[in-house]
């Protein structure tokens, strides 16, 4: 075979491999399936990209006819091909093997098993979207983790972990008597309630002054890990409150009978860097809920103990079956008090 079929071989594996990758771009976008591996604000780029990979892949189809008719492009501005069939698959490989992966296996939204290789976290003010999301909204440098920890300490005026507590093997399931709540009844005594220590926790105290004065406390998709990191800096405001709160079941095996978590995947760029936040819920008949089911937990914030570290648990009044929303993810919302206003 000459040279210039080979090369012609080449441009069009080239060309499929280039137009398989645009394709299932689109196809993810046209099933709404985009959403389980990218953020919302990172899906324009994602889109922009399929469209440059198609212009690419009729570039190449472009040059595989030029040499399958013997008249090849010679610009010399690439590498020239390998002779060797072995490094040849194994170079293709590499792009048509996560290319098939994609069409073959199912799209589906993390579960409980990615939530229990990485961790439940159970302490949202310590998470790190919540951290990066007031970073960038300060004027100035983010401090180091060790001061951040010691300023939520001072702002909630109760030690805080140094890491957030997940679920694990040495799990406790024991929970502290509810301290009975402060009530404000003027601004002043509201506003120096949620005092926020330094600049960074500012928005969380708008925040949890506004989530203060509802009746109930519904926790928005839009505004998932806000509200969370709101009421677990100044959960001792929030004792007794009516809260409600949307998400899959999570459970370990040396979780009690009437334990299990609802959490969510908080997802800043895509779902590689997705993070499982929730909170223990406390009902008589937990066990009936199965992992992975979607419920809307109603209840009432109390204290709770979870391996040796303070956090907010939810003494459920009404569990119910729901359905798994369209958009499963949360991601960081930089506005966060235009949806609570």
């Amino acid at each position: 075979m000459s040279a210039a079929r080979v090369m012609s071989f080449h441009y069009f594996f080239r060309t499929l491999i280039l137009l398989g990758f645009s394709s299932y771009i689109v196809v993810l976008t046209k099933t709404d399936s985009l959403q389980y591996y990218i953020a919302p604000r990172m899906m324009i780029y994602v889109k922009i990209a399929s469209v440059l990979l198609y212009v690419i892949a009729c570039y190449q189809g472009y040059m595989a006819l030029r040499a399958y008719w013997g008249n090849p492009v010679a610009c010399e501005c690439e590498q020239p091909v390998s002779r060797s069939a072995l490094r040849n698959t194994v170079a293709y490989g590499l792009l048509v093997l996560p290319l098939l992966i994609g069409f073959l296996l199912p799209d589906t939204a993390l579960s409980s098993t990615m939530a229990a290789a990485k961790g439940m976290n159970l302490s949202a003010a310590k998470s790190s979207i919540a951290k990066s999301k007031t970073t960038l909204l300060a004027d100035s440098s983010a401090p180091t983790s060790s001061d951040t920890s010691n300023e939520k300490a001072a702002a909630t005026s109760e030690p805080l972990p140094s890491v957030p507590p997940q679920i694990g093997s040495n799990a406790s399931s024991d929970t502290t008597a509810a301290a009975a709540p402060i009530q404000a009844t003027t601004d002043a005594q509201l506003q120096q309630m949620f005092k926020a220590d330094n600049e960074w926790d500012e928005d969380f105290s708008k925040i949890g002054m506004i989530l203060y004065k509802k009746d109930t406390i519904v926790v928005k998709p839009d505004i998932y890990m806000e509200i969370l990191s709101s009421i677990d800096l100044f959960k001792n405001n929030f004792i007794g409150k009516k809260i409600e709160l949307t998400g899959f079941v999570y459970r370990e095996d040396n979780m009690t009978n009437n334990q299990f978590v609802v959490g969510r995947f908080a997802v800043s760029c895509c779902s590689a860097d997705a993070t499982p936040y929730g909170v223990l819920i406390d009902f008589p008949t937990a066990q009936t809920y199965e992992k992975d089911m979607w419920v809307k937990v109603t209840g009432t914030i109390q204290n709770g103990s979870y391996n040796g570290n303070d956090i907010f648990i939810i003494k459920a009044s009404q569990i119910e079956k729901t359905e798994k929303p369209a958009s499963p993810y949360v991601y960081p919302n930089f506005e966060p008090l235009k949806e609570l206003n």
